[in-house]
């Protein structure tokens, strides 16, 4: 039974999406880490407009321009999530290589308004994705299962008659018997309720993350306006890994365990371009004003998953065939899609006392209305099995569910640097990043959309805002630098097993309450440099 119509739905992928690409993967693709140097860590990531750090390639091109000397370093950090544990590649402790970057800085001279014009590349870590959430004997209202989101996914569906047009995870969980076969009084296929002594446990690891590789070029015109412009080039590598598990019980009353295991593998690739203004109102004055801007990084990218379930439930058909603790699954392999970020905007605020004093304050937006999914046309002529696709059509559906769920980010960052004795520094920085998510947001897998018609896994996590504190120090020699940061890091998160509706359609509020969790973090970096 299941061969058939697990092969019926992959034929179907031939000429639909067979993918998940969520509102989840969009803020995943668009968000970013404080990361860097540990100076520019330091400082809260405020250093846009104060310019002259390897990191601020990133941030606001044109503040590469104001190096006056070459500049060569890398950085590597130790993070510790308090609340996490061993569990799938994933340790509570775990060590990083975040940035390596040069700049080659060229006199142009005394005699023009050109001073300098500098070349640079950086590599850093845009996202550091391992962490890990853990829901342990948690219960639930009213029997709320996983069951009944399959149950109101499968709907009418009679997948006796090789039915293709549902949701896959439904399907498995049809031949997994976690869906019954039979029907109720509405033609619903039928779910079965959690136990309330014990309902679940939810334990997800995420780990890999997405890599930048900018290349600057900028210019100082007069020590008084610095402009610049940065080609960034993305790798995405990101890893999902959760382990479910359920207590049901049948109509008479009778208790037994369900589990499901999920996989998912997002490779690919991306590119943006950024550019960027720094100008000195006052000749006389080191108060300076910054501007930059960043198109949406383009992705092109490529998913694998594969969803297993096991039930403890058999099913005696008209034929008196039983089938008996079913163990079923279901594999994505190698889905092709596109994912466009918002456009951001940066405006700064920075300015220097004598020598031993820095400031500076920025504000950025970005606005998710922007943010796009594409999917390939397939079976136009401009597809080709080798090469890939040049041709892809805009998800309009979840371009309503982007406005519908998704905030406008806004992110502050403020800091300051202070010169303790000759050559030795102290830094301190704040950074607030905005939640991404609207209060009631969720994986609605009853759109239209293509995106979501045919995803495998029903879980969601709505990340609330970001909260970082830093401190850093710093020795500068002739030559050689070394600078220290610590970042701590809180933000909470809503955690939602799955979503089950009172109407059964889909519709109304998810019966299933989210899980709050900390998802605080602690970082200590260091970044050995040397200027020449």
């Amino acid at each position: 039974m299941k061969l058939k119509y697990t092969a019926a739905l992959a034929a179907f992928a031939l000429c639909g999406t067979m993918s998940a690409q969520d509102i989840y993967k969009v803020e995943t693709l668009s968000g970013s880490d404080l990361n860097g140097t540990a100076r520019f860590v330091g400082m809260g990531g405020a250093m846009s407009t104060l310019g002259a750090d390897l990191s601020v390639m990133g941030s606001n091109p044109a503040g590469i321009g104001m190096y006056r000397r070459s500049d060569i370093a890398l950085t590597g950090s130790a993070t510790v999530q308090p609340n996490g544990q061993t569990f799938a590649d994933i340790d509570k402790a775990r060590g990083s290589f975040d940035q390596a970057g040069f700049v080659y800085a060229i006199n142009m001279g005394k005699g023009g308004k050109l001073k300098y014009v500098n070349f640079g590349f950086n590599y850093q870590k845009r996202r550091n994705l391992k962490s890990f959430i853990g829901l342990n004997n948690i219960a639930t209202a009213g029997g709320a299962s996983q069951s009944w989101q399959f149950q109101e996914l499968a709907g009418t569906l009679d997948l006796s008659q090789n039915s293709v047009q549902t949701n896959p995870s439904a399907i498995t969980a049809y031949d997994a018997q976690l869906i019954s076969p039979k029907t109720n009084v509405s033609g619903n296929i039928i779910g079965y309720d959690a136990s309330n002594a014990r309902a679940y446990n939810y334990n997800r690891a995420q780990w890999g993350g997405i890599q930048q590789y900018d290349f600057n070029f900028s210019f100082n015109v007069d020590n008084r306006i610095y402009v610049g412009a940065t080609f960034g080039v993305y790798n995405v590598d990101i890893h999902n890994h959760l382990e479910y598990d359920e207590n049901l019980q049948d109509n008479t009353g009778a208790t037994a365990a369900y589990n499901m295991n999920y996989d998912e593998a997002l490779t690919g690739t991306g590119f943006d371009v950024k550019a960027g203004i720094i100008f000195r109102p006052l000749e006389s004055s080191p108060f300076r004003i910054g501007l930059s801007v960043s198109t949406p990084v383009f992705y092109d990218l490529t998913q694998n998953a594969y969803l297993k379930m096991n039930s403890p439930y058999s099913y005696t058909d008209n034929n008196g065939n039983t089938y008996d603790r079913t163990v079923a699954d279901y594999r994505v392999n190698d889905y092709d899609y596109r994912i466009r970020t918002p456009w951001k905007l940066n405006i700064g605020l920075a300015t220097t006392v004598s020598n031993y004093l820095a400031l500076d304050a920025e504000y950025e937006i970005s606005r998710y209305t922007g943010a796009q999914v594409r999917y390939p046309d397939y079976g136009r002529s401009d597809w080709d099995w080798d090469y890939g696709y040049s041709s892809s059509t805009r998800d309009r559906e979840m371009d309503k569910e982007i406005d519908n769920m998704l905030n406008t980010v806004q992110t502050f960052r403020a800091g300051a640097e202070v010169r303790l004795a000759q050559g030795l520094f102290v830094r301190i920085g704040y950074n607030y990043v905005s939640s991404p998510f609207k209060k009631d947001a969720y994986l609605n897998t009853f759109t239209q959309s293509p995106s979501y018609a045919y995803s495998l896994n029903t879980d969601y996590v709505n990340l609330g805002a970001i909260n970082r504190v830093t401190l850093g120090l710093g020795y500068r020699g002739k030559h050689f630098y070394a600078d220290m940061a610590y970042q701590y890091q809180k933000q909470q998160a809503d955690v939602y097993a799955f979503r089950a509706t009172e109407a059964g359609n889909g519709t109304g509020a998810n019966l299933l309450a989210g899980q709050k969790v900390d998802l605080d973090r602690h970082n200590v970096m260091l970044t050995l440099g040397f200027k020449f």
